[in-house]
């Protein structure tokens, strides 16, 4: 089996995932190559690529492969072009969610786990922040398309308006905080969303990362479920922004006692179930997903984001296994798979 990892950056040293992969796939009996948008050979049905051979990575021209591990974003028009011909011919082994709004009007619009889609609105209007204010109490405000917690802002109601920035609290008065709200939105869509409080005994926020890959049989499984701990002064818990990552097991016994165990087998049998229905509501399927939660004081689980390019930080190895694992399944059921698509759309 012949698997090309299909990327935006010339150098695949500078991609930790790419030696693994070719690691893993060569163990395993399978060749792999490295590949960019300007290799690829259409008529020809040739890509210039690179594979790692004797401690280095090598040029060669591959035929097509028979599955495309598609791990970055194509940026220019040129690379979206050419990812969007080789779609027609080739498995791809990851597909898009779309924006965080749309990913809660399908959960919303599938019933069946509706009730753990956090209360928000996409503004159209900074104005209307305030009626949500006034009803949610406080509140949270983030693009509708981002990551990294880029531009995730708290607001609440305090006398004047409280507002946390990173580590710092502003006091606005309510004209200063509508302008502060539609200049975010000059730079792009924004949506304001109720504010889950989940913290830990001493203070800090902390949620949970959901992350679930399909395996060499096409199943979906639980690769790791982590929590992520803030500092007191921050409002999110991305690890991107400083926050740590902690072990499962020794968390919950910690801060839930004896209902740890309990507390564990109530995200992981979410997290199987959730993901098996969002998967449902798309025509495509999906590789991997990540699903960050909260826990509220009732330990109702709530969804903060579904990812379906999430970071691999810390479990870089167990990833990169089940990617390869299902790259070789999209390959040998390339068919089944074409059907699966077609009938979808």
């Amino acid at each position: 089996m012949l698997i090309g990892m299909f990327h935006i950056r010339k150098d695949p040293n500078k991609v930790s995932r790419a030696y693994l992969y070719s690691t893993i796939a060569r163990h395993e009996g399978h060749d792999f190559f490295y590949f960019t948008a300007k290799g690829v050979d259409f008529e020809k049905k040739e890509i210039l690529g690179k594979h790692y051979s004797n401690g280095r990575w090598v040029t060669k021209r591959f035929p097509f492969p028979d599955v495309v591990i598609n791990a970055a974003n194509q940026n220019t028009p040129f690379q979206e072009e050419t990812e969007d011909r080789l779609k027609t011919l080739l498995p791809f082994t990851s597909h898009p969610v779309g924006t965080k709004a749309n990913v809660y009007r399908k959960i919303l619009a599938g019933e069946k786990y509706k009730a753990h889609v956090i209360p928000y609105k996409v503004l159209t209007a900074g104005e209307e922040i305030f009626a949500f204010l006034d009803e949610q109490g406080k509140t949270v405000l983030k693009p509708v398309r981002g990551h990294h917690g880029e531009d995730v802002i708290g607001v609440e109601k305090k006398g004047k308006y409280l507002v946390h920035i990173g580590r710092k609290k502003l006091h606005f008065r309510k004209q200063k905080l509508l302008k502060f709200v539609e200049n975010l939105m000059k730079k792009r869509p924004m949506l304001v969303q109720k504010f889950i409080e989940c913290r830990l005994k001493t203070g800090e926020p902390y949620d949970f990362r959901l992350h679930l890959q399909k395996n060499r049989e096409g199943k979906w499984t639980a690769t790791a479920i982590f929590p992520r701990i803030g500092s007191k002064e921050r409002l999110i818990t991305n690890l991107s922004q400083g926050s740590q990552m902690v072990e499962l097991a020794s968390f919950l016994r910690r801060e839930f006692g004896d209902e740890g165990p309990k507390i564990g087998k109530q995200l992981e049998e979410f997290a199987l179930g959730f993901v098996e229905h969002f998967e449902s509501l798309y025509p495509h399927r999906f590789d991997e997903l990540a699903i960050d939660v909260g826990l509220d004081k009732d330990r109702h689980i709530w969804i903060y984001e579904v990812n379906w390019r999430p970071g691999h930080v810390f479990i870089e190895v167990q990833t990169a296994k089940n990617a390869i694992d299902y790259a070789l399944y999209l390959a040998e059921n390339k068919e089944k798979h074409e059907k699966t698509e077609i009938e979808g759309n």
